[in-house]
């Protein structure tokens, strides 16, 4: 009887495994059948935050030394190099141990695959890409990453409101009170890319999945997130999945992107907890961006918009939209060396925000000094204005140092008894990374 190709017959020698190191250990039969790669990271933060002492719960100012993200991964073909398989395992300390992705996939061709397993839902840009491959300290505060934490999630901006996490969402209403960003969940989706001549490509992506951020849960009801999105590349393609220009080719790259997302559930309580007649809630959005990279500089620009419905017996405002943007700049001055960033972003957690709004989504209202009394406010908008330099250092984006300045801001609506000054933080940011 024949063996499989990758085990020698009796008598015959093993064939031999190849053993390399390329961005990871990675192991490969002699056949090229089987592949398996390892590798790991680790980022060690410093951050001192600057509060403004009006705000109620934010008179403690910050200064905190710890691991943002202590990572290890696997990934690699068998059988044969079109069935793919990627885990990606958390580590850090102030999270439980955590199988963020897992993750196998089979190519019937470049044009069409077919994916199943917990990974990343494919929407928008900044957070499709790696965290591990950004040229900024973290991600902007349209997906919700601020790095001003307490134990184990933000605090900012504090005063009352929910706090700003990457996608948070209210535990009654379903209102998502954090970024701009789906996170992952469990799901099967197909993708493919295809060359439309010498140059350009486009990349597809779509699949359905239990839900906004589900984790590693089971999906609670029987609705289903369904999400998409579309990747034009007129130059010839890259790799949206990291941030600069490493590469520093003369020749611009362009990525044009349009992701949509739908997603709806069944709800027994209110935002103070109290149990109700059971309502629906309907919530879809829509991501543009615009990424270049070319003669050592990047440019990403990104827009997304929100909409949330809960189906309420209670006459009143029961929609409510969100709506966030973020610009960011680099350039090499030292090319593959030493890097120059800056970032505006801009976030309303509601559009159109009231105190009705603010109440009935669960968002909340913020508790802020005014005229030498703390009174409650309605949030309006957040913006963060970043300034960063990066020092890179061996083998591509795997080793580098990040410094940065962070303006963080908070405005209020004028209720007619005169509007709250915004809420201003201040933020410094060391960071070192190393991959191996």
């Amino acid at each position: 009887m024949g063996g499989h190709p990758c085990f020698a017959s009796e008598g015959e020698p093993p064939p031999p495994i190849k053993i390399q190191y390329n961005n990871g250990f990675k192991f490969t039969s002699g056949d090229g059948t089987f592949s398996l790669r390892l590798y790991a990271a680790l980022q060690g933060r410093f951050t001192v935050t600057d509060f403004d002492q009006r705000v109620a719960g934010n008179q403690e100012d910050v200064a905190n030394f710890f691991i943002r993200r202590a990572r290890l991964w696997w990934d690699g073909h068998a059988f044969s190099p079109k069935f793919t398989y990627y885990f990606h395992l958390q580590l850090e300390p102030t999270s439980a141990v955590n199988l963020h992705d897992a993750w196998v996939q089979y190519a019937f061709s470049e044009a069409f695959k077919v994916g199943v397993g917990r990974n990343k839902i494919p929407y928008g840009a900044e957070f499709l890409a790696s965290a591990f491959a950004l040229n900024f300290i973290d991600r902007s505060i349209m997906y919700g990453e601020t790095d001003i934490s307490a134990g184990s999630g933000s605090i900012w901006p504090g005063g009352g409101t929910a706090p700003l996490l990457l996608s948070g969402e209210n535990p009654n209403t379903g209102f998502p009170t954090g970024g701009l960003s789906l996170f992952r969940s469990q799901g099967v989706s197909l993708s493919g890319r295809k060359p439309l001549g010498k140059d350009p490509v486009v990349a597809w992506e779509v699949g359905v999945w239990n839900g906004r951020n589900s984790r590693g849960l089971s999906n609670p009801d029987s609705k289903l997130l369904t999400a998409a999105r579309l990747s034009f590349f007129p130059l010839g393609s890259f790799d949206i999945s990291t941030q600069g220009d490493l590469e520093g080719e003369r020749r611009w790259r362009l990525a044009a992107l349009a992701s949509w997302y739908r997603d709806g559930g069944r709800h027994l309580r209110d935002a103070t907890g109290q149990q109700v007649e059971p309502y629906q809630t309907r919530d879809s959005g829509t991501n543009l961006a615009l990424l270049a990279r070319g003669a050592g500089a990047s440019l990403d620009l990104e827009w997304g918009v929100e909409r949330y419905l809960m189906r309420r017996a209670e006459p009143g405002q029961w929609q409510f939209e969100r709506e966030g943007w973020r610009a960011s700049l680099g350039y090499f001055v030292v090319p593959r060396r030493l890097e120059v960033v800056a970032r505006s972003a801009r976030l309303e957690r509601l559009r159109h925000p009231s105190r009705e709004a603010a109440l009935r989504s669960g968002l909340g209202l913020a508790r802020i000094e005014h005229n030498g009394m703390i009174i409650t406010a309605v949030e309006e908008f957040l913006r963060e204005a970043t300034l960063g330099l990066n020092l890179y250092f061996g083998h591509g984006y795997q080793h580098k140092v990040f410094v940065d300045a962070s303006h963080l801001q908070r405005a209020f609506l004028d209720e007619g008894q005169g509007r709250p000054a915004p809420q201003r933080d201040r933020r410094l940011r060391s960071m070192l990374q190393f991959r191996f």
